[in-house]
């Protein structure tokens, strides 16, 4: 593709040699630079090369055939190139079937051939004006996806931590460029750890817009060293005025004592946890409220349990459960605890790799959902008193 103050270049696919030379007499006396092919191989390799602005394809190439297979096929190909390129199918005069299966594989426009020169060079300016504004709106959309990609960097980062014989590892994937999922982890006290992780109804940017207002909140909140419950209570009066009707938010918020590994918890609508006892038992932190921002404000007190040295803890989305294979069955909790149940010896980030390696394999690389997994393991070391997590370097700049 040229700069937009560069004559854009024409590429001609045509195997007959006189209707190649024509058209490109044409064109460069009208200043058109053209790359001129005469097989399809020799136009995907021009293509690939050096990206033209437009595309004029004969259907068929060889003398026996008017199927324009090869043509059709070559217009495919092109179009997965560039979805932006202008593409012109070149058709024998009256084989209107044929210029609309061009149309359907993915021809802007077609052309009879005999031409009338007047009416080609019309229909290429036209094509190449409306394919520049496309490329110019598709690059401020690029600009914006890299930026909004950034943001949800900025907002789920991935965490790792080990502090007071407790090991964290957390990573949030988006199913498209932003996501509406989300965690976070603090310490706001030497003695205690908090963490959450919580999904927003929807997908996309306007589930991301409500993560990134989430971060804001519980973030702050989380900084007053309060309880579970006082925390979820004061983030759903933030929601409250500002969830659009029917839209909520499931959260799971705990709050680990570092000296006694007594977790404190509230799950608000969220898939249950998973705790892998060390002795191979395994239980789930069932819901112990509603959803935020469905109903009107609920005040509830938390949960406790203690957590072991050996014990481990796995908090996901239900991008993670619901991930579905090619006959629409999910992944599900079980096939997830089961893969928690035999990587007890694993080192944590590589559990967590492989958790997440094992449902992309079964979604067949492709989810459907925001898909958000965070682990948590309890050593028997004694827990460190004096320690810090850090930020992420991107939020220590805009203090």
């Amino acid at each position: 593709m040229q700069p937009d103050n560069e004559q854009p270049t024409i590429l001609i696919a045509e195997d007959q040699e006189h209707v190649r030379e024509a058209l490109a007499m044409l064109l460069r006396a009208n200043g058109y630079p053209v790359l001129l092919c005469a097989s399809p191989q020799e136009a995907l390799a021009a293509a690939s090369e050096q990206s033209p602005d437009l595309a004029l394809v004969d259907m068929n190439y060889r003398r026996d055939s008017t199927s324009g297979v090869e043509g059709l096929n070559l217009i495919e190909t092109l179009r997965e190139l560039d979805s932006t390129l202008p593409i012109v199918a070149l058709t024998a005069w009256g084989n209107v079937d044929l210029a609309v299966h061009a149309m359907k594989s993915g021809a802007s426009d077609f052309i009879e051939k005999p031409w009338r020169n007047d009416s080609l060079l019309q229909k290429v300016q036209s094509l190449i004006r409306h394919s520049r504004e496309v490329r110019v709106v598709q690059r401020i959309s690029d600009h914006e996806k890299q930026d909004a990609q950034q943001l949800q960097t900025r907002i789920v980062p991935q965490r790792h931590l080990v502090i007071g014989g407790i090991e964290l590892f957390g990573e949030s994937l988006p199913a498209g460029i932003v996501g509406g999922d989300y965690f976070g982890v603090w310490q706001p006290t030497p003695e205690s750890l908090h963490f959450c992780v919580a999904d927003v109804s929807g997908k996309g940017t306007p589930g991301a817009l409500i993560a990134a207002m989430l971060y804001a909140s519980v973030s702050t909140l989380s900084a007053s060293a309060g309880g579970a419950a006082k925390i979820v209570n004061e983030v759903e009066g933030v929601l409250h005025d500002q969830l659009g009707e029917g839209h909520y938010v499931t959260m799971f918020y705990g709050v680990l004592d570092l000296s006694s590994h007594v977790l404190e918890y509230v799950n608000a609508g969220h898939c249950p946890p998973i705790v892998r006892r060390g002795n191979g038992a395994v239980e789930s932190l069932a819901p112990t409220r509603p959803v935020l921002g469905l109903l009107s404000q609920q005040s509830v007190s938390a949960e406790r349990m203690r957590l072991s040295p050996g014990d481990g803890l796995a908090l996901y989305t239900d991008g993670i459960t619901e991930a579905t294979d090619e006959t629409g069955e999910e992944f599900g909790a079980e096939r997830l605890t089961t893969l928690l149940a035999n990587g007890g010896t694993s080192k944590l980030q590589e559990l967590h790799q492989q958790i997440l390696g094992r449902v992309r394999e079964y979604a067949s690389g492709k989810l459907a959902d925001d898909a958000t997994l965070v682990l948590i393991t309890v050593s028997g070391a004694e827990p460190v008193r004096e320690s810090h997590i850090a930020e992420p370097a991107w939020s220590q700049t805009q203090n």
